[in-house]
């Protein structure tokens, strides 16, 4: 009897054992089985990241585009200082696609986000068929993120973001490599060191820390028992930040662009910090923040575009029914860094442009959720299998197609408006500005669409070098005032800060009376009004002493001239969204102020005829249209 109790007892032991290892273990649709790779699922992956590669370099931009894209060639090839928080990593990635034999010297820092997009569609489809085991649903989730407008768009020219992309990406394909299997803590250090490398390039990367901290927990067991992994990884992310070393060494090189002058580790914490923007603002001009945070939040779901966006709804479901901790993982960081971004950037979205400043940062959204899009197919297949009453195949295949069908129909439909080969309004508007100049001219310029595309036409082209371009926005700050005096010995500079007391613009002006001075945008205050005035040649004011007259024939003459030689781009070929429009109202107003003289002085013909010139150019200047009904008739 003693022997069979304590053999009941023995056996109620193991039953109790087996319980609480039954309840500590995950469930099994927290826990599937991990795929193994096979040279179709690696043919797979190549086969998309090869075909988007294809599309994007068909359609990437020859020459430099409206944006931050000028700035990001010309530091790449002058190895500069970018605008805070410096993009070190982009900079010296840029420097090596720099040195490629190509003739076309932007197109060469182009092929960057060229390659990163490609790139982040290989490694998106790698995560998404470790997540869902299904290679079909995975290859066509790759084709749909890889043609959806916005991230096509932004794999075309230089920027920081597809390269933030592939950062993000190969981080979270880690993450979920450590998740399969957690004592393989390799895979998280890597994660780390992605992830400082990603600081390096671009810091939104840092709005994936709480989905990242919630799979840490998860996993806690582990950490717990193995403490020296953490250390590993913040050694790990320390090493991905080494790339900020850099700026430092590029500024004291004086290179043509340099911002910030960086020559100290305060300089350096500022420039990482964004202080010239407000650090912890997106935008620091008054005029474009505000407005409706529904209206950001909105864009940023309408960018998902009418198939993926349903499609990451329906993955959001099977992913909980299958992968939970995925899906609690996904929904953490698209939180954060989708909609909560977009209410945290204050952007005023009714500000025309400002929506092409935002847009680039719903990348990140993007390919954190991309995987989902895979297990909205398989659900969708899944679904149609069972309304098909087990036929299967045909289920699969039709879902197939139907996907397939969206990727073509989509190409189709935004080719001609994505492709950037043909663009050259940047460049085209920089060389057109400074063949109006005289030769040994100043000019004084200001807005991102005008002083970008000049510099890079300098620095990188080599064009009118005996230009010296004066950036109006950077006039005021210290460092700027002390990096024209360094590079334009010959430019007399007669104040030690630009105050709008002992330094103003007029001090400068009066400091160079040999050179012919031009000014793009509005002087930085009002010191000119009673000892020059703006002459109307072409693209550029030209500052003529009160004394010095023009009349109305030589003005029409030169104008007419200059215009002859101009590239004005077609309103058909602008790119929607862009600052292109504003390339294009510079061109419209030089007819536009012709036509101003013309009816001061009273001729209302010729007025007449350079307003409708003007309008000719560009049909959206209203000021034109306002004038010229305001002209008393023929």
């Amino acid at each position: 009897m003693a022997a069979v109790a304590q053999r009941r007892r023995g056996i109620a032991a193991r039953r109790s054992a087996r319980g609480r290892a039954g309840r500590s273990k995950a469930p099994a649709s927290d826990a599937p089985a991990v795929p193994r790779i096979d040279r179709l699922v690696l043919a797979l992956g190549a086969g998309c990241a090869g075909a988007a590669g294809i599309l994007y370099v068909l359609t990437a931009a020859r020459e430099i585009v409206v944006g931050d894209s000028p700035e990001f060639v010309t530091v790449a090839f002058t190895l500069g200082v970018a605008h805070p928080p410096g993009y070190p990593v982009m900079t010296l990635l840029g420097h090596l696609f720099s040195l490629l034999p190509l003739d076309q010297p932007a197109f060469r820092v182009n092929l960057v986000s060229v390659v990163c997009g490609a790139a982040t569609v290989g490694i998106v489809y790698l995560t998404a068929w470790r997540l869902t085991g299904e290679r079909w649903a995975s290859a066509l989730m790759a084709l749909l993120l890889a043609v959806n407008p916005l991230f096509w768009r932004w794999s075309l020219v230089a920027e920081v973001f597809p390269l933030n992309n592939l950062l993000a990406a190969t981080m979270i394909y880690l993450l979920v490599l450590w998740q399969e299997r957690p004592e393989r803590t390799r895979f998280l250090v890597l994660a780390a060191f992605v992830g400082g490398l990603g600081m390096s390039n671009h810091q939104t990367i840092v709005l994936l820390l709480p989905a990242v901290l919630f799979l840490l927990w998860r996993q806690r067991a582990v950490l717990f028992a193995r403490p020296r992994v953490l250390g590993a990884c913040v050694l790990a992310c320390l090493a991905g930040l080494v790339p900020y070393v850099y700026l430092p060494w590029a500024a004291a090189h004086h290179p043509p662009l340099s911002w910030g002058s960086i020559s100290s580790l305060d300089g350096l914490i500022g420039h990482f910090l964004r202080r010239d923007y407000g650090t912890g603002q997106l935008v620091g001009a008054a005029e474009y923040q505000g407005g409706s945070p529904v209206a950001r939040v909105l864009a940023l779901l309408e960018s998902f575009g009418p198939v993926n966006g349903p499609l990451v709804l329906l993955g959001a479901v099977q992913a909980y029914r299958r992968v939970r901790w995925y899906f609690w993982f996904a929904a953490a960081a698209f939180a954060l860094a989708g909609p909560g971004f977009v209410l945290y950037s204050n952007v005023n979205l009714s500000v025309g442009g400002i929506l092409f400043v935002l847009e680039r940062f719903f990348l990140l959204s993007m390919v954190i959720t991309a995987p989902l899009i895979a297990f909205g197919i398989v659900l969708l297949a899944e679904s149609a299998a069972a309304a098909l009453r087990g036929r299967r195949r045909i289920a699969y295949l039709a879902t197939a197609a139907g996907a397939l069908a969206a990727v073509v129909g989509t190409v189709a439909i935004a080719y001609a408006g994505i492709d950037q080969s043909r663009n050259s309004v940047a460049s085209d508007f920089a060389n057109d500005v400074l063949a109006t100049l005289e030769p040994n001219a100043i000019l004084l310029a200001g807005g991102d669409e005008s002083v970008l595309p000049i510099s890079y036409v300098q620095a990188v082209e080599g064009n009118r070098t005996d230009v010296t371009l004066i950036m109006l926005g950077l006039l005021r700050t210290d460092w700027y005032l002390n990096q024209i005096k360094q590079r334009h010995p010959d430019l007399v500079i007669p104040f030690a800060r630009f105050d709008g007391g002992a330094g103003t613009t007029r001090a400068l002006v009066d400091a160079n009376p040999g050179r012919p001075i031009g000014v793009i945008w509005a002087a930085p205050d009002d010191s000119l009004k009673t000892s020059y005035w703006y002459y109307s040649r072409g693209l550029v004011l030209r500052l003529l002493p009160m004394s010095q007259d023009v009349t109305l024939d030589e003005m029409t003459a030169e104008n007419d001239r200059l215009l002859a030689t101009y590239h004005s781009p077609s309103p058909e070929a602008l790119k929607a969204g862009t600052f292109e429009s504003a390339i294009l109202a510079q061109y419209s107003m030089s007819a536009f102020r012709v036509g101003e003289e013309y009816e001061h002085a009273k001729l209302y013909d010729g007025a007449r005829q350079w307003y409708e010139r003007a309008l000719s150019m560009n049909p959206a200047l209203t000021v034109a249209s306002w004038r010229l009904s305001q002209l008393p008739p023929p």
